[in-house]
Order: C-alpha cells, then structure tokens, then sequence
C-alpha cells in the first residue's frame, strides 16, 4: 500500500474519533474533537501532496480519498443534529447525505463503463468549504459547552447559516458532477433501453 494510501486510511480512522467524540456529548471530549477533526482535514492536503509529490496515484486512493471527506463531515454533521449546543437542521444534513448518494452512484455506473470519476475541482471546493463549516461549528460546540461562548440564540442563525452554506456547495458541486457525467448517464439509459428491447 503507498504512502498516500495509508495517510487516507489514518484519515478515515480520524473521521470515526471525531464522531465518537462528538456523539458521546461530553464538553471535555469536544474539544478532543476538535483538534482531531482539524488534524483529519490537514490530512487531506497532505495525502493529495503526496501522491502527486511521489507519482502514486491509484484508483484506490481515487476513491478512498473522497470517501474519507465524507465519513468525517457526514459523520459530524449527524451528531451536531443530536447537540443541544448547536441547531444544525436535519433537512441540511439529509440534502447533503442525498447528494452524495446520488454521485455515488453516478460513480458506480462510470465505473461499470470503465470510466473512473475523480474529485473533481467542485468537490474540492466543497469538500473545503465544508470543512471549514464542521471545524467553525465544532469550535461552537466547544466553546458554549464549557461556557466561554454564550449558549445558542432561539433559531441559532449563526448554526442555521453554517448550514445553508454547507448545503448550497454539496448542490452546486454535485451539479457540476452531473452535467459533466451527463455521457455516462445516457450511456446507462440506452443500455437499459436495449436489454428491454431483448
């Protein structure tokens, strides 16, 4: 396995501490999620660095990386929608896990085509974007857990916004993939057309 390889798999590892953190509820334990959170996402610079530092592309880290980004800001994203501390709304969180299901799939039949999806410049973005979201609510959670930010307003609009910024990204990203994956799509509906001919 490359180097880059195994920095994807740390990340993956990261990204389920940073959840167990987060879901245990516990303020000491936040912070702990902070800082391991913060650590993951630097690792998603850094595997990429490597990769392209050391000619060690592979189609496993193709997918593992973008994989990797999901768990951890999926991951945080369903324990803030549990936390008293912030008011992520569920309907955030579930637009997100849509998308993402629905480029999952574009990708799963890419592939049956031979064709490989990478992280295309969009899903950096986003995956940027929403990164620094979960790191700037999670600095929420610490911060009103131990009671050195005042606890969230009714409607929490700094959460509310956080959220609606992570959402408009993972859509307009996820538009970017299927306009540019618009020949698999339609290579896919005429396969099947065919086989119902049969």
């Amino acid at each position: 396995m490359t180097l880059p390889n195994k920095v994807t798999l740390a990340r993956l590892v990261l990204a389920l501490v940073t959840f167990a953190c987060l879901w245990s509820q516990r303020p000491g334990l936040y912070v702990a999620a902070f800082v391991v959170c913060a650590v993951a996402v630097a690792t998603d610079w850094v595997d990429g660095w490597l990769a392209r530092r050391r000619g060690e592309t592979s189609p496993f880290g193709a997918i593992a990386d973008p994989l990797a980004d999901k768990v951890l800001v999926i991951g945080c994203l369903v324990a803030f929608v549990r936390d008293p501390n912030v008011e992520v709304p569920s309907w955030a969180v579930f637009l997100i896990i849509v998308r993402e299901l629905i480029i999952g799939g574009l990708r799963g039949l890419a592939a049956l085509q031979g064709v490989l999806i990478a992280a295309a410049r969009g899903g950096k973005w986003k995956m940027g974007v929403q990164s620094a979201v979960v790191l700037i609510l999670l600095a929420l959670v610490a911060g009103r857990s131990h009671g050195v930010l005042p606890p969230p307003e009714s409607g929490d609009p700094e959460s509310w916004t956080l959220s609606a910024i992570a959402v408009a990204v993972s859509l307009w990203s996820g538009a970017i993939y299927l306009y540019n994956g618009r020949q698999v799509l339609r290579r896919s509906w005429n396969a099947q057309k065919t086989a119902e001919r049969r």
